[in-house]
């Protein structure tokens, strides 16, 4: 593990009711990565970025990010809610209740921001993702490319380190996909965070990632 290193993987593995899904996979992510994870479906990309995030623990093995241990051999050290993460659902799971506005401003309040100071993060970030003057629209009133930039935006909103994307893009057409994916980059380049990607798709990959980890059968290979 490098000082540069954001995340760092160590010997994890993680089994699911007595199945193997990770095989002491060992992984080093320096800060600003691009990084795409990518293989077939059923090879533990969506197991390891749940793992990063903090809502399982590997059976053995541990998870670093910025030099701290955040699990380690079956415990949770430190929570999601304080890893500084983002996270993009590739179900998109926005709050079909909730206004444009609600949406985003929901992890900011539940972080203790003030309502001025939510407020000028969320038309910023709404202005950033091409969404102004939409905030009091409810999801099912915006378009597919415009939900995925409300899910975008509600992971950039708190201002995260880390961004993990479980496959956001992959309901959405070719064109739209490649457009969406050129505004990731630019976000990431603009905000400066570390991102990990799960995809299958090898063009996604192409225009995406600083850095490729293959995945197969529960390992990973450079």
């Amino acid at each position: 593990m490098s000082e540069n290193s954001m995340v760092c993987l160590e010997s994890v593995s993680f089994s699911i009711n007595g199945r193997q899904i990770l095989k002491d996979v060992s992984l080093n992510i320096p800060h600003g990565t691009r990084l795409v994870l990518l293989g077939p479906s059923g090879c533990g990309k969506t197991t390891l970025l749940r793992l990063i995030a903090g809502f399982n623990a590997p059976d053995t093995g541990s998870i670093f990010i910025n030099n701290t241990v955040v699990s380690q051999n079956g415990r949770v050290v430190v929570p999601p809610e304080r890893r500084n993460i983002g996270f993009v659902f590739q179900d998109l799971a926005l709050w079909p209740h909730m206004s444009v506005y609600g949406n985003l401003e929901f992890g900011l309040r539940v972080r203790g921001v003030s309502k001025s100071h939510r407020r000028k993060r969320i038309l910023k970030m709404l202005e950033m993702t091409d969404l102004a003057g939409m905030e009091r629209r409810r999801p099912y009133e915006l378009s597919g490319g415009q939900q995925q930039r409300v899910a975008l935006a509600r992971a950039l909103v708190t201002d995260p380190e880390l961004v993990l994307m479980d496959e956001p893009l992959s309901s959405l057409d070719w064109d739209l996909r490649r457009r969406i994916a050129a505004e990731i980059c630019k976000l990431q380049k603009d905000l400066g965070f570390t991102m990990i990607y799960v995809t299958h798709d090898k063009e996604e990959t192409n225009q995406l990632a600083t850095q490729v980890v293959i995945m197969k059968a529960g390992t990973v290979s450079c």
